[in-house]
């Protein structure tokens, strides 16, 4: 669990720091960069104190579409966040066990009969939040709210099979240089897809400190997620990441001065009354 607590605090600071950094600069070109160095200190962490065992095809295939509904995911949360709030981040987010509940109870056969009400509670209280913000400072658009699904299905499905990945004794750092390098090389493409050298090599210069940091504050999140991840089920798990979104929609406040209303806060206690209804009843 002190795995999982650390890459929440992790996680957060992390979505601060790319809506800090992300207003003036490419999504891609960000990405790529930040990419470069994680995966590069993964491939080092693995190669320099792991033995790596034969991969087979299959297994190969396994640990990789999971890293692809992760950079998917990654993408459309930065598309964004880039123009609007950090708050509908982590709305979204609580929203990601209901995604994970799903997937089980279809593919896993995981009885949910008894999660209704809680999974009731959750949409009823996500539901109420995107209607009492329609008309506020908050609001975005009916393809911002599509993207952002988009990313709460990513997410969740990439958390669910990296788990199963995990659960076949893969090393949690051959998953983060897999899902890193598949960052680089995809944010590298879009890069260059739209290229102003001259431009790329000033943000380059630019955002290098920054970028040092977002690297190790990702790769460590990443890193105790996974962590975190293998000593428990992604049940469990994705209600003990509620916290995530929670502290990113406290740190929206605390970095970018973002005010909440009453009705909010009541719709987020709702929500996590349900998300507590889940735990109990698994428990």
């Amino acid at each position: 669990m002190i795995f999982i607590m650390l890459s929440v605090l992790l996680f957060s600071y992390n979505n601060v720091l790319w809506k800090k950094n992300i207003k003036a600069t490419s999504i891609p070109f960000l990405v790529a960069y930040r990419a470069f160095f994680t995966s590069t200190i993964s491939i080092g962490f693995l190669l320099l104190f792991f033995t790596i065992k034969h991969i087979s095809i299959s297994d190969f295939i396994k640990i990789t579409t999971g890293s692809l509904f992760g950079v998917l995911g990654l993408f459309s949360m930065l598309a964004v966040i880039k123009k609007s709030s950090l708050q509908w981040l982590g709305i979204y987010n609580l929203l990601g066990v209901v995604f994970t509940i799903l997937y089980l109870w279809i593919f896993d056969a995981v009885p949910i009969k008894e999660s209704l009400l809680g999974l009731l509670f959750i949409v009823s209280g996500f539901v109420c939040f995107i209607f009492s913000n329609k008309q506020t400072q908050l609001k975005i658009t009916f393809k911002q709210h599509l993207i952002l699904l988009l990313m709460t299905f990513s997410y969740s499905f990439s958390a669910i099979l990296h788990w199963k990945n995990l659960n076949l004794n893969f090393s949690p750092l051959l998953i983060i240089a897999n899902q890193e390098s598949i960052v680089f090389f995809v944010g590298l493409l879009f890069t260059f897809k739209k290229a102003n050298i001259s431009a790329i090599k000033t943000d380059l210069r630019i955002y290098f400190k920054r970028i040092i940091i977002m690297s190790t504050v990702i790769f460590f999140a990443i890193l105790f997620s996974l962590l975190g991840l293998k000593q428990t089920n992604p049940i469990v798990s994705s209600l003990l990441f509620l916290a995530a979104p929670l502290a990113t929609i406290l740190f929206s406040a605390l970095f970018f001065k973002e005010k909440f209303s009453k009705k909010n806060i009541v719709f987020i206690i709702i929500i996590l009354l349900g998300a507590f209804m889940l735990h109990f009843k698994i428990n």
